[in-house]
């Protein structure tokens, strides 16, 4: 079997507790063919006769060595012997019943058959189903480079590509914006994001973040440490931190004093680019967690490096508009008592209370701004926006690149303006966004 798919599958046998020892359950089996060992008591015993092992019965897939308490053994039940299938996310494909009696290898082969199968079909599709097309593929859908060589492109590209051609090459152009020209010391910017990962509980930013890390110099020690010892932080990394975990945890339960204590460490340009930096990588996270993105085989990969034509790329695939239910769909009940209680002056109160009070951040003048714009765009209408003069007052850069993603998007998927702003409600409403 090892040799007939040692290319496909990594196959490895483990030397567990010696199932029948001379002092202990012998066998006469054994016995006849000279057999007899005695139940190591020291690694380097054990060793020993699983090289004996290896040499008489001239084994020729690698063989691994339990540790003398038994770890692999307790772990796997593994005695006296048994066979597994692992996946290549180490869950457990296949598991046999204890030997001899249920060492049954063509099951094992069958399951393995089985599972090469799977993961063959996986590699053109997320763990969530969604199409992969091959890089050639993808790049061929993209705009045409001005800047930069085809590489290797994140799954997440991959998987955009075709529907969103042009949206895709704009946020790839951002995620190398935010993941190496963000302002933020990169240390402390690939603490953050992974911070916001973490909370996410999505593994390929975290994994992605890590990497980010080592390529900025930090030491294995301190990315262990993460999220478990923070006795080596200075406290305004500390603070930082905090920030961005309550930033995607519970946003709305960040204070006024936690913001002012960050512009005291940062500044208003660098604590701008922060909420940008987390706004991102809530939104990446998301996404990343529906489409069901794994990390690629050679990655995490480092940041693409690359600019776009603003024209061109393929026409995004056609979409099947759902089935007209022809008025039978049923409508959920909303069960949201507080929302239910207001009436629209209520609301249009609460808004005008939005409205006194005092801004965390200097807001920038229009006058401001422009200053910071690219000619064409310092020539449009003036702003009124807060939110937009203090982005692209404090970080135009980061600003822009995150505004022709959306205008990408809206552009591409041109989606029902109704569903659209039916789904910004929703999304508002269950993160407590006053906006």
């Amino acid at each position: 079997m090892h040799k007939r798919y040692g290319d496909q599958a990594e196959f490895l046998a483990i030397y567990v507790r010696e199932a029948h020892p001379a002092e202990g359950w012998k066998m006469t089996s054994n016995d006849r063919v000279g057999i007899i060992i005695n139940q190591p008591r020291k690694r380097d015993e054990r060793v020993a006769v699983a090289q004996r092992c290896c040499s008489s019965l001239e084994i020729t897939m690698p063989v691994l060595v339990d540790e003398i308490d038994d770890r692999v053994g307790h772990a796997y039940s593994g005695m006296p012997d048994r066979l597994y299938v692992i996946d290549r996310d180490g869950r457990v494909a296949y598991k046999g019943g204890r030997g001899p009696f249920g060492f049954k290898s063509r099951e094992l082969e069958q399951s393995l058959i089985m599972l090469l199968l799977d993961q063959d079909q996986a590699g053109f599709q997320t763990a969530h189903g969604f199409p992969l097309l091959n890089d050639a593929q993808a790049w061929s859908k993209l705009p045409a480079l001005e800047k930069g060589t085809r590489q290797p492109l994140p799954t997440w590209a991959r998987a955009l590509a075709a529907a969103l051609p042009r949206t895709t090459a704009a946020m790839l152009e951002l995620d190398f914006l935010q993941r190496a020209k963000n302002p933020l010391e990169p240390k402390l910017r690939g603490m953050m994001r992974w911070t916001a990962a973490h909370a996410n509980h999505c593994a390929y930013s975290e994994a992605q973040a890590i990497a980010d890390l080592r390529r900025a110099g930090m030491d294995e020690g301190s990315i262990l440490a993460l999220g478990k010892d923070d006795s080596k932080l200075s406290s305004a990394e500390r603070v930082a931190l905090i920030f961005a975990r309550k930033m995607t945890e519970a946003a709305d339960t960040v204070s006024d004093a936690e913001v002012s204590q960050l512009m005291g460490h940062y500044g208003d340009k660098n604590v701008a680019a922060m909420v940008l930096l987390l706004a991102y990588a809530n939104f990446q996270d998301r996404l990343l967690l529906t489409l069901g993105t794994q990390v690629e085989k050679s990655g995490p990969l480092p940041p693409l490096d690359v600019k776009f034509s603003k024209t061109g790329g393929a026409e995004p695939s056609p979409r099947t508009p759902p089935a007209s239910t022809n008025g039978q769909t049923k409508t959920a009940a909303l069960a949201d008592s507080d929302w239910l209680a207001l009436d629209f002056g209520g609301l249009q109160e609460k808004m005008d209370e939005q409205r006194l009070r005092e801004a965390r951040i200097l807001v920038p003048t229009w006058e401001e701004v422009k200053k910071q714009l690219p000619a064409h765009l310092a020539k449009r209408p003036p702003l009124r926006i807060r939110w937009s003069l203090v982005c692209m007052g404090y970080q135009p850069e980061l600003t822009l690149a995150w505004f022709a993603c959306t205008r990408a998007f809206a552009e591409e998927a041109k989606q029902d303006r109704v569903f659209e702003e039916s789904l910004f409600w929703v999304i508002t409403r269950a993160t407590h966004c006053f906006y």
